[in-house]
């Protein structure tokens, strides 16, 4: 079977298809109903472009693949102002509600996050997911452990002038790593070749989750310790010679946002 069938009954030979498909590998027959060449299969990296642009629904895909079972593509039911207004309203949240997250809520953003943009369409992100704030809270104490071993040794580190501070600040009850976070997604990946397609899904989780009642925020704190700490790197727990690309904190506001503050101007080169 083709990687792509091509339906002769409801193909018109419109040519979109070949237009669009990223790697020009869609190429048009004798009678005008387009195929996919065998030859040209490997260079095919399963989009769906072709499939999602054919307006008489003839293409199918015949590769390992999972649309929502709505799958009619729409992108008009948010106008343009409403969802620049989403987008200027979005904060890092840094003070939670004590209550969990479910874990059927995170897998309903992920359901979303999982159709980001990646690099030839590789899909390479994978998730951690933890929901126990017992575990994010572990993470924090060994991110601390690291700092305070750091700032006690003659190391040289670029955040060395903060970590005192923030040690500080967790010897008096405070947590300055996680922000008493009740959840916590980690990208991760096979290779760090997938950090551009984590931040990208990162991103789009960042952006989905207000939806769900949640805020978020970027766990930088505790990503450059789990790149230096064997401790907590162990604790992540994740498969041998897998990649820890950059985690997020996840969490019910404590706080509702009532304005949106102001940003620098675009700086932008017009040509």
């Amino acid at each position: 079977m083709s990687l792509i069938s091509f339906d002769p009954e409801k193909c018109t030979a419109c040519g979109i298809c070949s237009q669009i498909c990223p790697v020009n590998i869609i190429l048009p027959g004798e009678d005008g109903i387009p195929s996919l060449p065998a030859e040209y299969e490997a260079f095919c990296s399963r989009c769906g472009h072709c499939e999602a642009s054919c307006p008489h629904d003839a293409i199918r895909g015949n590769y390992p693949a999972f649309a929502p079972a709505d799958n009619a593509a729409d992108t008009t039911k948010i106008n343009s102002e409403v969802l620049t207004k989403y987008v200027q309203s979005r904060r890092s949240i840094r003070v939670f509600k004590d209550m969990p997250v479910e874990k059927e809520k995170i897998a309903r953003i992920l359901e979303a996050v999982r159709f980001a943009p990646s690099g030839v369409n590789a899909q390479p992100v994978k998730w951690l997911v933890i929901t126990d704030a017992a575990e994010v809270k572990k993470l924090s104490a060994l991110t601390i452990e690291w700092m305070r071993r750091m700032a006690e040794s003659d190391a040289e580190h670029p955040f060395m002038p903060i970590f005192p501070a923030l040690v500080a600040l967790s010897d008096a009850g405070l947590d300055p790593i996680c922000r008493n976070a009740p959840g916590l997604v980690y990208a991760y990946g096979e290779n760090a070749t997938g950090y551009t397609d984590s931040i990208i899904a990162l991103t789009t989780f960042d952006l989905v989750a207000p939806s769900f009642g949640l805020g978020t925020c970027w766990a930088g704190l505790l990503h450059i310790a789990a790149q230096e700490y064997q401790p907590l790197k162990e604790a992540l727990g994740l498969p041998e010679g897998q990649v820890l690309q950059y985690p997020m904190l996840v969490g019910y506001p404590k706080y509702k946002l009532r304005k949106i503050p102001g940003r620098k101007q675009a700086d932008v080169i017009w040509k």
